[in-house]
C-alpha cells in the first residue's frame, strides 16, 4: 500500500510539472517575442503622442533630451524630397545615430496613410540579427521617424527555453524527493493504522501514538478510544460470561442436592421403607427449591423494574425492620446496638419497598454471620447526605473472600444454616436495587468487623 500511493503520487505530480513546464515553453516560444514588441511598441506611442501637436521646429530643438528621456531614436527629414532622396536620407540620419539599415524603405502608400494617422512599421535587418521598430508621423512639412532596435528574440528565446529544461528537470527530481519525504510522513501513520486495524480485529486491543497535528492524528485517537471502549466492553462481556457459567454451576449445585434427596426419599416411599418422616423431608425439599426459585425470579426482575421513588424516614423504616427480628436476635443472644437520632428526621427519596429488602437482607446477613455476637447500626448525616451502617464482628478470613460476596450463591461459611436468606442470594440483591438508584455502597474491614455502608443521596 505504501509503495502504491508514493508511486501515483510520484508519477502524477511529476506529470503535472513536466505539463507545466513545456505549456511554459510553448508560451515563451509563441508569446513573448510579440509581447516584447507590443511592450516596446507602446514607448513609441508614448513618444508620438507627445509630440503631436507640437510644432516640428520645437521637436527638433529637442531632439536631443525627448530621445534621452525615452531611450528612443528620433530622425527627420523635409517630406517635400522625392521618396528616393526622404529613404537615402532617413537611412543616413540612422547611420549617424549608430543604426545600420540593411533594409528600410518608406513606400509611397505610406506617405498616404501618414495624411490621416501615424504608421508603425518593423524592419528585420536579416544578417544583422535585429529588427528595427519604427513609428512614422508628419509633422508640419517633416517626416518623423521614431525607432527603436530590437534584439533577435529568437536566440534569447532559445536560451530561455534551455533554462526552463533544466529548471524542469531540477523541478521534478527535486518534487519527487519531497514527495517520497511527505508520503512517508502522510503513509506512515495511515499503515500504522491499518496494522492497528488488523490487531483489533483479532482482538489484540492495543494504542498507537500518533502525532501528526492533521486529521490523521485526530483518526488515531479515535480508533484508540475506539479499541479502549471495544477492550472495555470485551472484558465485561468475558466477565459476565464467567459469571452466568459460575451462576449456572451453583444454580445446579443448589438445585441438585435437593432433587437427589426427593428422588432418594420417593424411592423409599415405593419400596416401604417411609419411617413416617419421608413425605416431610419431600415437601421440606421442595420448598426450599421453591423459594430458591422466587428468589432467583425475583434477582432477574430486579435488571428491568421500575423505580417507584417516593420520600420516606429512612430512621423509622430501619427501627421498624430490627424490630422483625428481636426474637431471633434474643434467640441467638446478639447484642444488637442502634444509633439513630430519634430527634432528626433522616429522609431519602426512594423505593421504599425496593430499600425495605435492602435492610431485610443486611440485617439477616449480619445476624448470620456476626462471629463475636455483636451487631452495631447507624444512621447519620454527612455532607448533605445519609449515611447507613452496619457492622458485625467476623472470623479471620481471607480478605480477598470477601470481594465474591457480591457474588450470587457465594456463602463465606458454607456450614453455616440457611435459615435466614441461605440462598446466598442476599447481597447480590442487594447491590442490584442500590445500583438501581444510584446509591454508593460498599463495605470496610477493620479490627475484624466488617461494616456494610450506603450512602442515601
Amino acid at each position: 500500500m505504501q509503495i502504491k500511493i508514493r508511486k501515483k503520487l510520484s508519477i502524477w505530480i511529476s506529470l503535472i510539472v513536466v505539463c507545466i513546464s513545456i505549456i511554459s515553453i510553448a508560451i515563451n516560444v509563441i508569446f513573448v517575442d510579440k509581447y516584447y514588441i507590443y511592450e516596446k511598441r507602446k514607448i513609441l506611442n508614448k513618444v508620438g503622442e507627445e509630440i503631436v501637436g507640437i510644432p516640428a521646429k520645437d521637436i527638433i530643438n529637442n531632439i536631443d533630451k525627448i530621445e534621452e528621456d525615452s531611450a528612443v531614436i528620433i530622425v527627420y527629414s523635409d517630406i517635400n524630397g522625392n521618396l528616393e532622396y526622404i529613404n537615402e536620407d532617413i537611412i543616413r540620419l540612422f547611420e549617424k545615430k549608430k543604426i545600420k539599415l540593411n533594409k528600410f524603405w518608406i513606400t509611397k502608400d505610406t506617405l498616404n496613410k501618414l495624411e490621416s494617422s501615424s504608421v508603425n512599421k518593423i524592419y528585420d535587418q536579416g544578417l544583422t540579427k535585429y529588427k528595427v521598430l519604427t513609428k512614422f508621423i508628419k509633422i508640419d512639412d517633416y517626416l518623423f521617424v521614431i525607432g527603436m532596435p530590437l534584439v533577435n528574440m529568437d536566440e534569447t528565446i532559445g536560451i530561455i527555453n534551455k533554462f526552463n529544461m533544466f529548471l524542469m528537470v531540477i523541478s521534478i527530481i527535486l518534487i519527487l524527493f519531497l514527495i517520497y519525504i511527505i508520503s512517508k510522513k502522510i503513509v506512515r501513520p495511515i499503515e500504522n493504522l491499518k496494522e492497528l486495524s488488523r490487531d483489533i480485529a483479532v482482538l489484540n486491543f492495543r494504542k498507537e501514538d500518533i502525532k501528526t497535528n492533521d486529521e490523521i492524528e485526530e483518526l488515531a485517537e479515535s480508533i484508540n478510544e475506539m479499541s479502549e471502549k471495544i477492550e472495555k466492553a470485551h472484558n465485561e462481556i468475558n466477565t459476565q460470561n464467567k459469571r452466568l457459567k459460575g451462576l449456572i454451576s451453583d444454580i445446579s449445585h443448589e438445585l441438585k442436592t435437593p432433587l437427589a434427596l426427593v428422588k432418594v426419599y420417593s424411592q423409599g416411599l415405593e419400596d416401604g421403607l417411609d419411617d413416617g418422616t419421608y413425605i416431610e423431608t419431600i415437601q421440606k425439599e421442595v420448598d426450599n427449591m421453591n423459594f430458591l426459585i422466587e428468589k432467583l425470579l425475583f434477582w432477574a426482575k430486579l435488571e428491568n423494574k421500575k423505580i417507584n421513588k417516593s420520600k420516606f424516614d429512612l430512621g423509622k423504616k430501619i427501627i421498624a425492620t430490627t424490630n422483625k427480628y428481636k426474637l431471633i436476635i434474643k434467640e441467638n443472644k446478639i447484642d444488637l446496638s442502634l444509633n439513630i437520632d430519634a430527634t432528626k428526621e433522616y429522609i431519602v427519596n426512594g423505593d421504599e419497598d425496593g430499600i425495605e429488602v435492602v435492610l431485610n437482607n443486611l440485617i439477616t446477613n449480619a445476624i448470620k454471620y456476626t462471629y463475636d455476637k455483636k451487631i452495631e447500626i447507624s444512621i447519620f448525616h454527612e455532607n448533605n447526605k445519609i449515611k447507613f451502617t452496619i457492622a458485625n464482628g467476623i472470623n479471620k478470613y481471607n480478605i480477598d473472600e470477601f470481594e465474591n460476596i457480591w457474588r450470587p450463591f457465594y456463602v463465606l461459611e458454607k456450614s453455616r444454616s440457611k435459615e435466614l436468606s441461605g440462598t446466598g442470594l442476599g447481597l447480590p440483591i442487594v447491590k442490584s436495587i442500590l445500583d438501581n438508584h444510584s446509591f454508593d455502597c460498599g463495605f470496610n474491614i477493620e479490627n475484624d468487623k466488617i461494616e456494610f455502608f450506603v450512602t442515601f443521596t
